[in-house]
């Protein structure tokens, strides 16, 4: 298992950083893998809520299929994603600060197919670019641009 996790402190409320990253149809205005997201269920998001996530990753593209499996406004958004090599659950909790919102992100991730090198590899590589993501994600809100 490759774990690894996230912080970032953002001046928005809690319910405006939520409202951005439990609707996964967003993923791709700030996850730099993120090429196309299709929300496969309707209604709003909720627990059992699926995506179809098309990524661009190491100029391979991937399908990946998410599923919400927990999710409580302004507080915790839980999923879980699969598709190509890896696998991988992901627990995003925000809590309220003086300043907006400290959102903390840790990611379990399981790699299949593919050697026990290459997973650790590309798992650098990707801790890399997700912390890249989560400023990202920041400067995005920070200038409502999201």
């Amino acid at each position: 298992m490759l774990r690894a996790s996230f912080a970032v402190d953002i001046a928005r409320a809690p319910l405006d950083v939520y409202r951005v990253i439990s609707n996964h149809e967003n993923d791709v205005k700030w996850q730099s893998v993120v090429a196309e997201v299709v929300k496969l269920s309707a209604g709003p998001v909720r627990a059992g809520s699926r995506f179809r996530h098309t990524l661009a990753l190491m100029g391979a593209t991937i399908r990946a299929e998410l599923v919400v499996a927990e999710t409580h406004a302004a507080e915790l958004h839980v999923f879980s994603a699969g598709g190509g090599p890896f696998a991988f659950d992901a627990r995003v909790v925000l809590a309220a600060t003086a300043a907006g919102t400290h959102m903390q992100t840790d990611i379990d991730g399981r790699a299949g197919g593919i050697g026990r090198l290459t997973a650790v590899a590309l798992s650098r590589l990707r801790r890399s670019e997700i912390a890249s993501d989560h400023l990202r994600l920041k400067r995005l809100m920070e200038s409502f641009a999201l």
